[in-house]
């Protein structure tokens, strides 16, 4: 698994644009081990790297990525919005993404994106076979979605690669829904997990992930109920050898 105690939050999303191609190098610049992204689909049914299903937060234009095509990207600035030195940044398709991640080194936990224009078998079906084609080290990639549905999608394409099911909150039903998708992580919203839940998980064997963590002062009280990684925006915010990971 991730055995990591920092990841990268869309390619430390506080020091370069969420989820492009700088953002991942800057991330390998740092000396992360691992990154966290999205992945979601445009109308045609490209497979790329962005976590809304609308342009308007992170460029200049409006619209949904349902009525876009992989033609499209070539005029989407996606970096502009948090720096003009990003303004030649464009949306990095997953084939694109996997490959400069490769080419890094780095560990993934890629997310997949649940919107209302396209069904779980439909994204899977697109994701899996880019994972196939660039992708190479499947001890080091996990898989994750809010959404089981997904999670068992792809379950049941490729078995032996590894799950880990987002929740804000941990439900009551948890346990049951982590051992039919046959998880090996949770990741949770940190804010109100609790210790009782944090080693309730731990006690399953399962590795705990929490997001989105940029504040120092909250890292040892997650480490120390059991948290096993944190996701950052900002790893500069926390220094992990001061924790005694």
């Amino acid at each position: 698994m991730i055995a990591c105690p920092l990841i990268a939050h869309r390619g430390c999303a506080a020091l370069a644009p969420e989820n492009t191609l700088a953002a991942m190098t800057l991330t390998h610049a740092l000396g992360m081990a691992w990154v966290e992204i999205d992945v979601t689909l445009l109308g045609d049914g490209t497979a790329v790297i962005f976590h809304d299903n609308t342009l308007d937060r992170l460029t200049r234009q409006t619209g949904f990525l349902a009525d876009l095509t992989q033609q499209d990207l070539s005029n989407i600035d996606i970096g502009s919005h948090f720096s003009s030195d990003y303004m030649q940044e464009r949306m990095p398709t997953l084939a694109q993404m996997l490959m400069h991640l490769s080419e890094l080194g780095l560990g993934l936990n890629l997310e997949i994106k649940s919107y209302p224009n396209y069904s779980a078998n439909e994204v899977v079906r697109a994701v899996i076979p880019e994972l196939l084609a660039h992708w190479h080290d499947f001890d080091r990639l996990i898989i994750s979605s809010f959404d089981t549905e997904i999670l068992k999608a792809v379950r049941n394409e490729q078995p032996e690669w590894q799950l880990g099911q987002l929740w804000e909150g941990l439900p009551e039903d948890w346990l049951q829904i982590v051992n039919e998708i046959n998880a090996v992580s949770v990741h949770l919203y940190h804010a109100p997990l609790t210790k009782e839940q944090a080693q309730s998980i731990k006690a399953q064997g399962l590795d705990l992930y929490v997001y989105t963590v940029n504040q120092g002062d909250l890292a040892k009280p997650l480490y120390d109920m059991g948290v096993d990684g944190l996701f950052t925006d900002n790893p500069h915010r926390i220094d992990t050898v001061k924790i005694n990971i």
